[in-house]
């Protein structure tokens, strides 16, 4: 017979061993971690700077770890083909989404179902890069700052046309916003891609264009546009020279086409760490980040509740301005 005592430790022991063993097998797990290829679903079709940044950034990330990083993309239903497998794939680090603004904040905006919930759905993993906006204009607008291009849409009312690159996207919301912040009047025209958007602008078939700095920049410095200000919580790399709207006098037009990884909600904390780091890691790489502000992209890096709180925030954002505005998706 085994004394009460000893019966009693080793109850206790086997109690612990119960409670214990599933945290030991986590961190046996992570340990392990990658023990297979990771697939990173891209919401966006191949050769674009988004799909460009998900291989430039997980070259590092795959030599560090010993697997491949599969680059998946899926670019139907404007992108939320691949948030909502995403959504839906089993929680282990093995399959990751390439999040952006569009997909997270500005959909579920605008769509009645989007078939995840931008917040409860993921582990937001790491921010990589933020590109800005940037206002411009056509020369012929008598406009040196945007001081003066508002009050030319209030002296012109009803004539001034500002482009954005679609309905719906962060350059047609950013007008909204602006309109909202400075009481500017102008009409919002819509085209498909900023291509077309700048052919008119050159033209002067429209007054002015929010962009990306990357798709401007060539523009601005021919002197075939002008460049007002960007959407930047500070100046551009790519145009030094051209002030942030809070320099010129308007707060609260800081935006930002900001582009993350994130994993489907439930993965394990010691995983989504792992991956944080080396992503974080793979920012810091020289190669890495000339290409990124080649691109027009400004390397980021927040992780883990600095990553959530901006998700959060530019959710809140973005609902209040399509409801305001009343954007529709035609």
């Amino acid at each position: 017979m085994i004394p009460g005592v000893a019966l009693r430790a080793l109850g206790v022991a086997l109690l612990a061993a119960f409670v214990l063993s599933p945290l030991c097998a986590v961190a046996a797990d992570s340990k392990a971690y990658p023990t297979k290829p990771i697939r990173l679903l891209v919401p966006f079709t191949p050769g674009g700077s988004q799909d460009v940044t998900a291989r430039l950034v997980s070259g590092p990330v795959q030599q560090s770890l010993g697997q491949n990083i599969i680059v998946d993309n899926r670019p139907g239903a404007g992108g939320l083909t691949a948030a909502q497998e995403a959504a839906r794939a089993t929680p282990d680090g093995y399959t990751l989404l390439l999040s952006t603004g569009a997909q997270m904040a500005i959909a579920p905006a605008v769509h009645a179902k989007v078939g995840y919930d931008p917040v409860k759905s993921f582990v937001p993993i790491i921010h990589l890069t933020d590109t800005p906006l940037v206002l411009v204009v056509h020369p012929g607008v008598p406009a040196t700052n945007v001081k003066e291009f508002i009050a030319y849409t209030h002296a012109n009312k009803g004539k001034v046309n500002v482009a954005s690159t679609g309905n719906a996207t962060y350059t047609h919301l950013t007008i909204e916003l602006f309109k909202s912040i400075t009481g500017a009047d102008v009409t919002h025209i819509p085209y498909k891609g900023a291509a077309p958007a700048i052919t008119d602008l050159l033209a002067r078939q429209v007054h002015a264009l929010f962009t990306a700095t990357a798709s401007a920049q060539p523009h601005t410095a021919a002197g075939r546009v002008k460049a007002l200000a960007v959407t930047a919580t500070r100046r551009s790399a790519a145009m030094p020279d051209v002030p942030t709207f809070a320099e010129a006098g308007v707060k609260g037009l800081e935006v930002s086409v900001w582009v993350g990884i994130s994993a489907p909600a439930g993965v394990s904390r010691p995983v989504a760490e792992r991956l944080a780091r080396e992503y974080g890691q793979a920012l810091k790489v020289p190669e890495v980040r000339e290409r990124l502000v080649n691109l027009g992209a400004e390397p980021n890096g927040e992780t883990g509740a600095a990553f959530a709180r901006m998700v959060r925030e530019d959710v809140g954002r973005w609902a209040k301005v399509v409801k305001a505005a009343g954007v529709k998706i035609e």
